[in-house]
């Protein structure tokens, strides 16, 4: 069973998600599809305590673990004043999903915790669904579309990595 387990529901605390959270964003692998690298500088390490300081100041953001049969896989976010969406209409969350551990990635988990996702953002009184995705990162791209996600703009040469510029496809999806 996947479950969306809301972080100051496991509570503030527990530093023991945000290793793990750190661990995930600092994982070589995957950080290029859902970290943004402004410059050709390698990335910096995201520390758990900035991790917990991050949605302690930021009150429009949920932060969520992702639990299969109550083991911790990934985590997801939504943000319900991200000031840098193209959809300028309120009640327009911007989300974010990460699935850390390898072994479920692949699988169809992404297109079940977005359904979650979409569940939590109507439920929180959103009316949309933003999303930015690299451009290199195709199989995201499909299971978005394939979901309603439209494109609504590209940001040109957003991200740096795998040696060059890639391109920012931002999606929308009404609930």
């Amino acid at each position: 069973m996947t479950q969306l387990v809301r972080l100051k529901e496991i509570g503030m605390n527990d530093f023991d998600a945000f290793k793990l959270i750190a661990k995930w964003s600092n994982d070589s692998e995957i950080r290029p599809y859902f970290t943004p690298r402004f410059s050709k500088a390698p990335y910096e390490d995201i520390k758990p305590h900035e991790l917990m300081l991050s949605l302690m100041s930021n009150p429009c953001k949920h932060s969520y673990l992702i639990c299969v049969d109550g083991f911790a896989v990934g985590e997801a976010s939504i943000d319900l004043c991200f000031q840098n969406c193209m959809n300028k209409e309120e009640q327009t969350a911007w989300i974010g999903v990460v699935i850390g551990e390898s072994e479920y990635r692949g699988k169809g988990l992404g297109r079940e915790v977005m359904s979650e996702i979409e569940t939590e953002c109507r439920t929180l009184g959103a009316n949309a669904i933003e999303l930015g995705v690299f451009s290199y990162n195709e199989r995201a791209r499909h299971l978005y579309e394939t979901m309603g996600y439209k494109r609504i703009g590209t940001i040109e040469k957003f991200v740096y990595n795998f040696n060059r510029w890639h391109d920012d496809i931002r999606m929308l999806k009404a609930l």
